[in-house]
């Protein structure tokens, strides 16, 4: 873990960005939780949690399904896909520690935003059910400025509505190609957030717990 260093009276930087799923919450977690409620549901034991985890299109679920119902499982499609969705929203819950780091970063005056790639429908569920939109001034999402990570408009158009500078900001996430490495090309300090990350440890900056990524900011 490398201390960020901050130009500020306080420990912390004046803007913290986070990506959504897998880092402020257990996506992947939900969606097995979801799989493995369907699957029982149908009788059926078969690739779900496969199709559901490792394709990533817009339609993600429906193709999950529909890839599952294809082997042979005999159900229908609609009254799975919703039972799949409800579930997945069910399941549903914060990393250990997410809330308390939330908290205290709001306390201390540090202005906290979102982008995400899910489309905003399936975002404002998701913020619904943690009940985080109250910590953040800003929730991006694909369909707020018509791009998404990791095309640099969009880290752009999230610090000019924030009214801060990338020296001042820190960006966390799962993914090193879309919320870590893009927003350093900016001058942002990305920091991978390894507790809900597939990807292998960044050699820069990681953390493996919202209490370490709180620990970044304080002074020696």
């Amino acid at each position: 873990m490398t201390v960020i260093p901050v130009d500020s009276e306080n420990d912390f930087p004046r803007a913290v960005i986070f990506d959504m799923d897998n880092t402020l919450h257990d996506l992947r977690r939900s969606r097995m939780c979801a799989a493995d409620a369907l699957m029982a549901y149908c009788g059926v034991f078969g690739d779900l949690h496969m199709y559901s985890l490792n394709k990533n299109p817009p339609t993600l679920i429906e193709d999950a399904v529909s890839l599952y119902l294809g082997d042979g499982v005999d159900a229908d499609f609609n009254q799975c896909t919703w039972l799949y969705h409800t579930l997945e929203l069910a399941c549903i819950s914060p990393f250990e520690g997410i809330e308390e780091m939330l908290n205290e970063l709001k306390s201390a005056g540090v202005l906290l935003a979102v982008i995400s790639n899910a489309d905003r429908p399936d975002m404002e569920k998701r913020m619904a059910a943690l009940g985080y939109g109250k910590y953040f001034e800003l929730i991006i999402t694909p369909e707020t400025f018509g791009v998404k990570k990791p095309d640099p408009l969009v880290y752009h158009k999230t610090l000019e509505a924030l009214g801060v500078s990338p020296e001042e900001t820190v960006m966390i996430g799962d993914k090193k190609n879309r919320d870590v490495r893009p927003p350093r090309e900016l001058g942002i300090k990305g920091v991978h957030a390894t507790f809900g990350s597939v990807d292998k440890r960044d050699q820069i900056c990681a953390v493996d717990s919202p209490k370490e990524f709180l620990a970044l900011f304080k002074k020696s």
